[in-house]
């Protein structure tokens, strides 16, 4: 009994290794535009505005649809949401930055290049939940981490297929996405049955939820919109300062990777010393790292202090996730979904803002801007609830 237990728990394990791996590399595709953005806008004829729409629109269909897709999947099951997901995402990413003619295709093919993103995403993670058992925790963190490492080595595989290939070299970067699609295929063999329905979504506690959610939506904004924009103007912003497409790359990397550091962080000290404190501190450093950020003039600096914006932009990520789980108990997948999807989507609007204010003075300004906005996260955690007991 103990041999065969223990080989269900490998059997378990490996399965999730997988779905990590095919987590990584469905989270490279949203995230390798920004080091592409100089590139891009000077083959494509955009202003820094329209990058910021560019943003916008990425964010669109990959986050805010992720609660639909997310219900439409438990209810009809298979493997499509995964398979599908990664095939249409890593594909349709390739074909917007090698060949999109013009700026209107290249946000139409982002766009639906996003839904492979929201299909894969609430999919992967259930099936995560379901196939490890009683270690979901552990699990699920291995889930994350390979989302982590997507986002980190997205600047290297784009900047790198673009540097060997030009526009036409990013191409390629489909080939991972499409491989892996072919491995999942096979790892969900037989596929997953759908999922009885059960009860409504839309109960009278769920409702009473969205009325309290406001002041939450308003922090993940103004967080996801300081962290998009650092993303959409800082590499526009070192280009026109001269610096080599590979620094830029390095320089997201870092963020990304001190970003999934600063998320364990976070989570672990809201533990101990509350929710709040976590976020109100990480909105000061944030601004505060950022704005250092923007007045260093060597590599070393540059890159240092890049890292600990990461570390404290994405150190709440957990903590907020936290309080929709709060807000929704009895919906806790909904929760995420609303709490990420909505709340992030809302922070994308800020970006195209961020990116007519840049158009029209600088990038450095809308930087400044942006760096100085989400300290006005500070009065709406303030109002935010910490009773989590109650379940």
């Amino acid at each position: 009994m103990e041999e065969k237990r223990s080989v269900t728990s490998s059997h378990s394990i490996g399965r999730t290794l997988v779905f990590t791996v095919s987590h990584m590399i469905n989270d490279t595709y949203p995230n390798l535009y920004p080091v592409l953005l100089p590139a891009l806008m000077a083959q494509l004829s955009f202003n820094t505005a329209a990058a910021g729409l560019i943003s916008t629109v990425s964010a669109l269909s990959a986050q805010l649809l992720q609660p639909l897709m997310g219900y439409w999947a438990d209810r009809s099951g298979g493997r499509k949401f995964v398979v599908g997901g990664l095939a249409l995402g890593s594909t349709l990413a390739a074909f917007a930055f090698g060949w999109a003619p013009s700026y209107v295709m290249l946000l139409i093919l982002l766009l639906i290049s996003g839904l492979g993103n929201a299909a894969f995403h609430p999919h992967a993670s259930a099936l995560v939940s379901d196939i490890t058992g009683k270690r979901k925790g552990f699990g699920m963190s291995l889930f994350m981490i390979g989302g982590n490492f997507g986002r980190a080595i997205a600047p290297f595989l784009a900047s790198t297929a673009f540097l060997l290939g030009g526009r036409r070299g990013l191409f390629f970067v489909a080939v991972p996405g499409l491989l892996m699609a072919l491995v999942m295929f096979w790892a969900m063999s037989p596929p997953p049955a759908p999922k009885p329905r059960q009860g409504k979504v839309l109960t009278p506690e769920f409702k009473l939820g969205l009325h309290k959610a406001g002041s939450l939506l308003v922090v993940v904004a103004l967080r996801n919109m300081t962290s998009l924009t650092t993303l959409t103007l800082v590499p526009i912003l070192w280009h026109s300062l001269g610096y080599k497409l590979t620094d830029t790359a390095t320089l997201l990397s870092l963020l990304f990777m001190a970003g999934s550091f600063g998320n364990v962080a976070g989570g672990a000290l809201s533990d101990i010393i509350g929710p709040k404190p976590v976020l109100i501190a990480s909105a000061l450093l944030s601004c505060l790292w950022l704005l250092l950020f923007l007045n260093v003039h060597t590599l070393f600096l540059s890159f240092v202090l890049v890292a600990l914006l990461g570390a404290s932009l994405y150190s709440t990520s957990s903590v907020v996730m936290v309080f929709g789980q709060a807000l929704f108990p009895e919906n806790k997948g909904m929760a995420s979904g609303l709490t990420l999807g909505i709340g992030n989507t809302l922070g994308t609007f800020g970006v195209a803002l961020m990116g007519l204010i840049a158009d029209h003075y600088s990038a450095t300004i809308g930087l400044y801007v942006s760096a100085f906005a989400v300290l006005l996260s500070i009065p709406f955690v303030i109002r935010l609830k910490t009773n989590f007991n109650a379940e």
